[in-house]
């Protein structure tokens, strides 16, 4: 059976401006996809040519004008938003077996917790956790989680962050993943409560387990995975983009007035710059609820969004649920 991506055009910083491009562009890019567009249907069916691809059978809209803020608390906003287009997604989602995955650049509080409440989670599965690709200095890219939804953990919910993210990382290709656990030393005995008895449940896992990691090391390319409690996830992500911003601004204040350095090593930079922005495009997965929900950025713009919905389209194709409930099932360590 054909099946379709929701992907919520009212969510995030840009709205419409970003998700009907970026649906056009995914249209334009993948000829068998086929959205389920939540938000204005005026709006939608006057952007372009979006009207041929509804007529066509392509593009399905439910409407609303409803959105859920970036500020409003999320459970709130989920029960007394009924008609917001996070809730009207998510229980399309649900409901119907014509639609395999959603995106949004909405409210990342709001969508991970109308997942949870709406969707649940995958049977066995001790906490569902926010998995993101970063860029990698091999090129390869790592998959770190939790990356915020789950600020205290238990060392379970750590192990089942791992086998859920082994199974995508399968999926995607890698034969056998690395797993590191986020740590301030890479020596064994190194490590707070949670990561020493984390330590020991990932070791007897059965997962190609390679010991603990430091953030300096996330990006250098020494393990595929690397799985942290969401407090200290989004705290790595978060020094992570400023780290970034801080050696992108110092790099244009030395090369400015530098003829040489225009000339010769801004084409450069302009297209390291370039290539970590690919890198990074796309969407956050929530691994661990029955179908797959990505959280683009809030600022994300048309091409980041267009590729988390062909990210999206992937997923929905994969069969995660079924087979991350059978790895969980053999997790022999309960909560």
């Amino acid at each position: 059976m054909e099946t379709k991506v929701i992907l919520d055009c009212l969510g995030g910083d840009n709205g419409v401006m970003a998700t009907l491009p970026a649906a056009m562009s995914a249209l334009d890019s993948d000829k068998a996809l086929k959205l389920v567009l939540v938000g204005d249907e005026q709006k939608i069916r006057d952007y372009k040519n979006m009207g041929e691809f509804i007529n066509s059978g392509r593009v399905e809209v439910i409407h609303t004008t409803v959105n859920i803020e970036m500020n409003e608390h999320p459970a709130q906003a989920i029960r007394t938003k009924p008609d917001s287009s996070i809730v009207k997604g998510v229980e399309a989602l649900k409901s119907r077996e014509d639609c395999s995955a959603m995106v949004s650049a909405g409210s990342t509080g709001a969508l991970l917790t109308g997942g949870f409440m709406k969707l649940g989670r995958i049977a066995g599965v001790s906490r569902p956790a926010l998995c993101a690709s970063l860029p990698t200095i091999d090129r390869k890219g790592v998959m770190v989680l939790d990356l915020g939804a789950n600020m205290d953990c238990k060392p379970i919910n750590l192990l089942h962050f791992a086998v859920m993210a082994d199974i995508y990382a399968r999926e995607k290709g890698l034969e056998k993943p690395r797993v590191g656990l986020l740590s301030v030393g890479a020596e064994d005995e190194k490590g707070n409560e949670l990561t020493l008895e984390t330590f020991k449940l990932l070791k007897e896992s059965g997962l190609n387990f390679v010991g603990n990691i430091e953030a300096r090391d996330v990006v250098m390319g020494k393990c595929d995975i690397v799985v942290a409690d969401g407090f200290v996830g989004n705290v790595l992500l978060k020094t992570l983009e400023g780290t970034a911003k801080l050696f992108s601004k110092e790099l244009k204040s030395a090369l400015k007035g530098s003829v040489v350095g225009k000339i010769l090593v801004a084409p450069r930079l302009l297209k390291m710059k370039k290539r970590l922005g690919e890198d990074a495009k796309g969407g956050a997965i929530f691994l661990g609820v029955k179908k797959p929900l990505l959280k683009a950025h809030g600022n994300s713009g048309p091409s980041a969004i267009a590729t988390a919905i062909l990210q999206a389209s992937k997923m929905g194709a994969m069969s995660l649920s079924e087979k991350i409930g059978s790895a969980i099932a053999k997790c022999q360590v309960t909560e």
